[in-house]
């Protein structure tokens, strides 16, 4: 038998994904060696790119490689724009790697390309994601109102809606997809969220977040 795609496009993504996930400002986000400042400088790029991302989403929402993925409870912009006003964080700046980032999701021209960013955004928020909401509210005492990026109470338990997930993607053959794209772009989404967190490791490498 085998090996179903969602499994495949794991294990092809392990090592950047890995990477990815320790990165100096993750990792010091997550320890609680830098502030509430720190995480909202994080949402602030989130800000400019879930709401490409998204829109992007709406885009492709009728292509039949893409409709099965297309869930509005999913979308996070606003809420992402309503924590960061909680945590007075709209003025802070925008990295370059983040409006590099936004540019690239606003050029996607194929279904598999917009897969790929769905599924290392989402997917990551349902899973590692929630260890970021449950530590920035230990580590620097947020309230739950200023971390409702991490609420997805609206699809039920996460773990059935990922195993559901994950058997979307490995029907992408099935409904016309081209695999490796979705692969290809997979690690291009870590990539540019690479980028990014060096970016933030550098604007917090003092540890004084910086001003717009």
């Amino acid at each position: 038998m085998s090996e179903p795609f969602s499994a495949r496009l794991k294990a092809s993504t392990a090592t950047i994904h890995d990477e990815v996930e320790h990165t100096t400002f993750m990792v010091d986000l997550m320890e609680g060696r830098l502030d509430a400042r720190a995480y909202a400088l994080l949402l602030k790029q989130y800000d400019v790119i879930y709401g490409v991302l998204e829109s992007k989403s709406r885009e492709f929402a009728e292509d039949p490689v893409f409709a099965p993925f297309f869930d509005a409870h999913l979308f996070r912009a606003d809420r992402i724009a309503a924590d960061l006003a909680a945590l007075d964080g709209t003025e802070l700046p925008v990295m370059p790697s983040a409006t590099a980032y936004a540019a690239h999701l606003a050029g996607l021209e194929r279904a598999e390309q917009v897969i790929a960013h769905h599924y290392t955004r989402y997917l990551g928020d349902l899973s590692g994601g929630q260890a970021i909401g449950t530590l920035m509210g230990r580590h620097y005492s947020l309230p739950a109102t200023s971390l409702t990026m991490w609420d997805f109470a609206e699809l039920g338990k996460t773990k059935p809606y990922k195993d559901a997930y994950r058997r979307l993607l490995d029907q992408v053959a099935a409904t016309g997809g081209d695999e490796q794209i979705v692969v290809d772009e997979t690690m291009e989404a870590f990539r540019l969220n690479g980028a990014l967190l060096v970016d933030l490791t550098e604007a917090t490498d003092n540890r004084a977040v910086p001003v717009a």
